[in-house]
C-alpha cells in the first residue's frame, strides 16, 4: 500500500487562532481561571495539555454558571448571541475566537434569512434553515 503525505498538514487557522489564544491566556493570565466553551480543538493530545495546565472545558452555561469568575474562550466553531451574552452575564470575561469565517456565515444567515433557526446543539451552532435550503 502506497502511503501519500499530505503538502500540508494541521490545524486551520481559525483553530490555530483559538488554541494560541489559550495558551496566550496561559501566560499573561496566571491568576485567573481559564475555561473554554467546549473542547477549544477536537484533537485530544492539545485539549489534554491545556487541561494539565489548569484550562477547564465547560459543556452549559449552567456548568458555567458553578464556577469562579474568569475567562470563557469561545472555540472557533462559536456559539449562539444569546450564549455568549448569557456568558457576559454570569459575570464572565468572554474571548470570542470564532473563526472569521465561521463568523462571515453567521451573518450571511441572518441577512439572509432573518427567520433562521438558529440553534446550540452540541455547543456548535447548527442552521436549520441551511439545511432545509442546502440539504
Amino acid at each position: 500500500m502506497e502511503v501519500i503525505l499530505a503538502k500540508s498538514a494541521g490545524f486551520c487557522f481559525g483553530v490555530r487562532r483559538a488554541v494560541n489564544e489559550v495558551y496566550r491566556c496561559l501566560e499573561e493570565e496566571k491568576d485567573t481561571p481559564i475555561y473554554t466553551f467546549g473542547p477549544i480543538i477536537h484533537n485530544d493530545e492539545v485539549v489534554n495539555d491545556l487541561k494539565s495546565k489548569g484550562v477547564q472545558v465547560v459543556d452549559t452555561l449552567e456548568s458555567l454558571a458553578a464556577l469562579k469568575k474568569g475567562i470563557v474562550i469561545i472555540r472557533s466553531h462559536g456559539v449562539s448571541r444569546d450564549t455568549e451574552t448569557k456568558m457576559r452575564a454570569l459575570g464572565m470575561r468572554v474571548i470570542d475566537m470564532t473563526c472569521p469565517f465561521v463568523k462571515k456565515i453567521h451573518r450571511l444567515v441572518e441577512e439572509k434569512s432573518p427567520e433562521a433557526a438558529i440553534n446550540q446543539h452540541k455547543n456548535q451552532i447548527v442552521y436549520k434553515w441551511m439545511c432545509i435550503k442546502y440539504p
